[in-house]
């Protein structure tokens, strides 16, 4: 009943739920599909609900919930949850406690570890959610060499080098994503540009990052600043990634590298 509630948006009875089974009721459960509670919750598109939900269950059930915001585009929950007092506190708990996803073996969402809300945010190419993570201080890291021998590198890729080359995979697609490198460089056009560059070096080693852009960034960019700085630039990066975004976004995750 609980879970068929937060299904139907019903905030009464997911309440009274709450209320009577304070002792025996895990609020963390999940349904056949791994659903949670706040998870339904967003599907039902009620804020009252999700703001009643954040104040009980469990920061892995806030975390996968919020992912599911952002892939829906649901920008007003997605700001209800993150600016939530729990989830902020679990968030910094996280950041304190510094365990890097890459190595969750516990996967239960259908969103792999790597992908934080940023970078999904970036996958789906959202200005305004993607606005919300830069507005708290949230950046997208740009991956190691693929020859670096670094011992976080190293480590990864001898515990599992497919898990490490998706995740590269996902920091690159998030990274030429129009809306944020609109956002988050200052100078947006040479991004664009040595993004290119960088990916025909990566396509002679990670086959994956093989695409072809180089036809869209070779239009002069001056049509494309006659607005203001958010549109003109926005259009110009859009116009110049667009191929690449949709290339990595339906790349096949069995890669093979030289």
């Amino acid at each position: 009943m609980f879970l068929n509630a937060a299904a139907l948006g019903d905030v009464p009875i997911v309440r009274q739920s709450l209320d009577d089974g304070a002792l025996t009721l895990n609020v963390n459960c999940v349904d056949y599909m791994g659903r949670s509670a706040l998870h339904l919750a967003v599907d039902s598109d009620s804020m009252e609900l999700v703001e009643l939900l954040m104040e009980k269950i469990s920061f892995e059930c806030v975390e996968e919930a919020l992912l599911h915001a952002i892939s829906k585009g649901a920008t007003k929950l997605v700001k209800v949850i993150i600016e939530h007092p729990n989830y902020v506190a679990g968030a910094e708990q996280c950041r304190r406690t510094q365990k890097d996803p890459f190595f969750r073996t516990d996967e239960k969402s259908q969103f792999s570890p790597d992908i934080t809300p940023l970078i999904l945010a970036a996958h789906y190419n959202n200005h305004e959610i993607i606005q919300l993570f830069i507005s708290i201080d949230h950046t997208i890291d740009k991956p190691h060499p693929i020859a670096c021998q670094c011992s976080d590198c190293v480590t990864k890729q001898n515990y599992d080098s497919l898990k490490r080359s998706r995740s590269r995979l996902h920091a690159y697609r998030a990274l030429a994503s129009p809306a944020y490198m609109a956002l988050s460089s200052q100078d947006p056009i040479m991004t664009t540009f040595q993004l290119r560059q960088e990916m025909k070096q990566l396509a002679q080693v990670e086959k994956e990052f093989k695409v072809n852009v180089s036809r869209n960034c070779n239009h002069h960019p001056s049509s494309s600043l006659t607005s203001s700085r958010r549109q003109g630039v926005y259009s110009l990066v859009s116009r110049t990634l667009l191929m690449l975004h949709r290339n990595m976004k339906s790349r096949s995750t069995v890669y093979v590298f030289k």
